[in-house]
């Protein structure tokens, strides 16, 4: 007989203090605590349940709680417990995972009830069907309760049709199914089909959120863009700014709704326009999304850094466009980050650029690479020798290099010039490694002139891909550059970048005549400019976009991703 068989007037609390006690000694004798709590269970079910509730929206998860739980779902109880006013949503949310965890098809039998109870008259109602719909599209594998889920699409309740159409969008994975539903006449039904497909990257898929982005409903529209931007596609970034100027203020709200969901900081200057809006619902919406992209960009960025570098690509094209070339490197050539689109921020001064388009190209062929340096290792503090050899890192193992030592002028007797003999190319690391920490032997070099036209000799000698040249400076040259000299670059059929950390004339004149650009920086901008000069021959992302103002500005590019972020400025005329 049960120790609790005489016992059916005990009180509530007594009940709560017992299976207190028995739940959270649960593993002290685990058969003993069953026995007991089942008899606690038969003598009075109403009482069970209360007290069960008592502990749950309390406890945390122990044995104790799990066996609690189970025998609530074995005995019908554990909808009525989801949907009990007493818990929070929250609450019921952690009590449905709970009780998953214990039984892995409970959210079968959820689903079922719940389609039972709505379209089976003769089943006892659920106290709050949508909040027990919320959890089951929390919760639930959507292809498991794909038998309910399609009996719900028959429910009088058009809110929790929506939610069912969301939950089989995403369980049976078919575009077809979904696009059917996009004829339905509730908004809501549409908003939730297209809201089923976020994050699907298919052509397929994307076509149906284009063609749901000029739904009639504000709620499908913005769905719809939303997903496309989760997709990151950066055409929508312009999309969503303009449908904060639509002449509906449904349409403006959906606008900020939007932007505030996507933390993106590119729409911080369209938000502060919002919430000057007369309608209330607008302002109080951009007010929150403002407050969102504050939140999540007040937060340091995460992931590795990386090295970022730029170039301008001279003219605009026939639209107006500006474009630039973009390198992105971890610090090992065996580093390729991979970047989105909508991961690239571009500003000119305080204005972000919203209006752009990114081409990802193959990384360059294989390629010969020239640097003409100073021999002294005292040049530019010694930043010549350690830039380039910091450069090594992305050298990749097809690549050839070749170092020309030369003598600036005042660093003793210039060697008198000779017939240049073709560069000596070499694809060893270690090699190129070990050169660049001696200082060149003397009869090794030549003057600067004789080094260039060593670099850019191909007649003879091996050398791979196109040829790409890095002119270094640190002093003023005396001599002049011979106009066979200019003739051979004039037109612009070889790679050349000059970099001098002082004052050059005769260098910056010979730039100007074979439009080469001379950058010209201290001695501490050495080493990172020389890294940037080798990244750009890297480069394999273009940018073309429309610019923000008139005349040249400096650009701010800024790439975030989960793995890491980086981001460089170059000035664009």
């Amino acid at each position: 007989m049960s120790i609790y068989a005489a016992s059916r007037d005990r009180s509530a609390d007594d009940i709560r203090v017992e299976l207190t006690a028995l739940t959270a000694n649960f593993e002290s004798d685990a058969a003993t605590s069953r026995q007991q709590i089942r008899d606690l269970f038969d003598n009075d079910h109403e009482l069970f349940y209360t007290a069960a509730v008592s502990i749950l929206r309390k406890a945390g998860e122990s044995r104790g709680v799990q066996h609690l739980i189970a025998i609530l779902a074995a005995n019908g109880m554990l909808v009525r417990a989801i949907c009990n006013p007493d818990f929070s949503r929250d609450e019921a949310l952690a009590l449905g995972r709970t009780a998953r965890r214990v039984d892995p098809m409970v959210d079968v039998a959820l689903a079922r009830h719940l389609a039972d109870s709505a379209l089976d008259s003769s089943q006892v109602e659920v106290a709050d069907s949508g909040r027990l719909m919320d959890i089951l599209c929390e919760m639930a594998d959507a292809g498991r309760i794909m038998p309910s889920l399609m009996r719900l699409m028959r429910h009088p309740d058009p809110n929790l049709r929506s939610k069912a159409v969301k939950m089989i969008g995403r369980g049976s994975h078919s575009i077809k199914w979904v696009m059917g539903r996009l004829s339905e006449n509730d908004a809501r039904v549409r908003a939730n089909a297209v809201e089923s497909v976020w994050g699907v990257d298919t052509p397929e898929a994307r076509a149906l959120l284009h063609f749901a982005a000029s739904d009639a409903s504000n709620r499908v529209a913005g769905n719809a863009l939303l997903g496309l931007y989760y997709l990151g596609d950066s055409g929508m970034l312009p999309e969503i700014v303009k449908l904060a100027s639509h002449e509906s203020p449904l349409f403006r709200a959906t606008a900020a709704w939007v932007m505030g969901e996507t933390a993106d900081p590119r729409f911080t200057e369209a938000l502060r326009r919002l919430i000057s809006e007369s309608d209330p619902t607008v302002r109080k919406r951009a007010f929150a999304s403002l407050a969102q992209l504050k939140a999540a960009n007040g937060v340091a960025p995460v992931g590795e850094v990386w090295n970022v570098a730029a170039r301008a690509l001279s003219g605009e094209s026939a639209k107006g466009l500006r474009r630039l070339k973009l390198a992105v490197a971890g610090n090992d050539v065996r580093e390729t980050p991979k970047i989105a689109p909508l991961q690239f921020l571009l500003s000119e001064g305080s204005q972000y650029v919203t209006a752009y388009k990114i081409t990802e190209k193959p990384l360059p062929e294989a390629m010969s690479v020239v640097f003409v340096i100073p021999r002294s290792r005292e040049a530019a503090g010694g930043a010549f020798f350690e830039g380039v050899l910091r450069c090594l890192r992305w050298k990749r193992s097809s690549d050839l290099w070749c170092v020309l030592p030369y003598i600036q002028s005042g660093d003793g007797e210039a060697p008198a010039p000779r017939d240049p003999e073709p560069p000596i190319f070499t694809a060893s690391g270690d090699a190129l490694a070990a050169s660049l920490r001696e200082t060149p032997k003397k009869l090794d070099s030549t003057d600067l002139w004789t080094g260039v036209w060593r670099a850019i000799k191909q007649d003879a000698g091996p050398s791979r891909g196109r040829r790409h040249i890095i002119i270094l400076s640190s002093t003023e040259e005396s001599r002049i550059a011979g106009h066979g000299l200019v003739t051979q670059l004039e037109g612009g059929r070889i790679s050349m970048q000059v970099i001098s950390s002082g004052p050059n004339h005769q260098l910056e004149d010979f730039c100007q005549r074979t439009s080469l650009r001379c950058q010209t920086c201290t001695d501490e901008d050495v080493v990172p400019l020389i890294e940037r000069a080798y990244l750009n021959l890297l480069a394999r992302y273009e940018i073309a976009w429309t610019p923000t103002g008139v005349g040249a500005v400096p650009v701010k590019v800024r790439v975030q991703t989960p793995a890491g972020w980086g981001e460089t400025t170059v000035a664009v005329e």
